[in-house]
């Protein structure tokens, strides 16, 4: 069976964004959106920015460099406040979670399966019935999970700017050499926003395609006996799953060569900060305090940059997925 291409201007429809759906789903539950946008706050602050300040602190007072001197017991102790802070902000994290999936999920399938029902009963599903039970299961899922995903990206941007504030108070220079990485991973991220929604369309596709095959061969399993195509249609089967495989290979080997790409910017970091501040380490003009507190906020900010770059993916595959949803209430 062959698929139409999906896209809602052929349809003479409205085009219905991305953005717009997930909006509309934040309104639904606001209260549980706000639980877990507090909770991944204090749980990046606890990891990301707490451990980086104590760090350097603890390296300040072996080497003699602390401007103020807090003592061990002190930076012990603020060691146990953020392990305590993260365990509250975890807790806080999974109460909201699991509804904003449940709630979320339930809302969509719900009101997609209303309007199915009440379509007129001669009129046909845009495709068949097996390739519309994956939209429900698979391009569903895409969307309360990029409702949680966001909350990491807007603390995210609020860590990437304390970290630049508190890097940038030690040595400016260094700071905007060390981000350059993460500037080049950004224009490549974009660059790549075209193959990724095209490889996620193709991917999706061949899988609803797969389904709707298999939900039309069990309903026509006594046609298929008399007419003896048992091997003719176990060939074909096996034909559109490799053609599934091999798309479904390309898109996850295009998302693994982009994350990695993504996770060694901080390591490049790491390494623009080593050349550039051997000689004022030891001139003293740069403490290893301050050498431990870059690598730990470049490291940070690399797995953001990763997550980031990740996180825009995933929408141009959640456009996808609205899109592929959207074709189920054409008319």
């Amino acid at each position: 069976m062959t698929e139409t291409t999906l896209n809602p201007k052929d349809l003479n429809l409205p085009a219905l964004p991305a953005w717009k759906v997930v909006l509309e789903l934040i309104r639904f539950r606001p209260w549980l959106w706000f639980v877990d946008l507090a909770a991944v706050a204090l749980i990046r602050f606890c990891w990301q920015v707490a451990p980086a300040l104590i760090i350097k602190a603890f390296f300040d007072f072996l080497t003699g460099d602390a401007q103020l001197t807090f003592g061990i017991w002190a930076i012990v102790a603020f060691f146990t406040a953020t392990w305590i802070g993260r365990v509250f902000a975890s807790y806080g994290f999974y109460y909201a979670d699991v509804p904003i999936f449940a709630d979320m999920g339930t809302l969509l399938r719900k009101n997609l399966l209303t309007h199915i029902l009440n379509r007129p009963g001669a009129s046909q599903l845009p495709d068949s019935a097996g390739e519309a039970v994956s939209r429900f299961k698979n391009d569903v899922i895409e969307l309360p999970l990029f409702v949680i995903l966001i909350n990491d990206v807007m603390v995210g941007l609020a860590i990437v700017a304390i970290s630049i504030v508190l890097m940038t108070q030690i040595n400016s220079s260094v700071t905007i050499m060390a981000l350059i990485p993460l500037v080049i991973v950004g224009i490549v991220a974009n660059i790549a926003t075209r193959r990724i929604e095209h490889y996620r369309s193709a991917s999706r596709q061949a899988t609803g395609k797969v389904t709707g095959f298999i939900g039309e061969f069990f309903g026509a399993v006594q046609a298929v006996k008399i007419a003896t195509a048992e091997k003719g249609i176990i060939d074909y089967f096996h034909k559109i799953n490799d053609e599934r495989r091999k798309l479904t290979v390309r898109e996850k080997l295009f998302d693994e060569v982009l994350g990695s790409l993504y996770r060694n910017t901080s390591t490049l970091g790491t390494g623009v900060i080593l050349v550039l501040v051997g000689q004022s380490m030891r001139t003293g003009n740069f403490t290893l305090g301050d050498f431990s507190l870059f690598v730990y906020l470049l490291q940070s900010m690399g797995d953001l940059t990763t997550f980031g770059g990740m996180l825009w993916a995933r929408y141009k595959q959640m456009d996808v997925s609205v899109k592929r949803m959207y074709r189920l209430m054409e008319n």
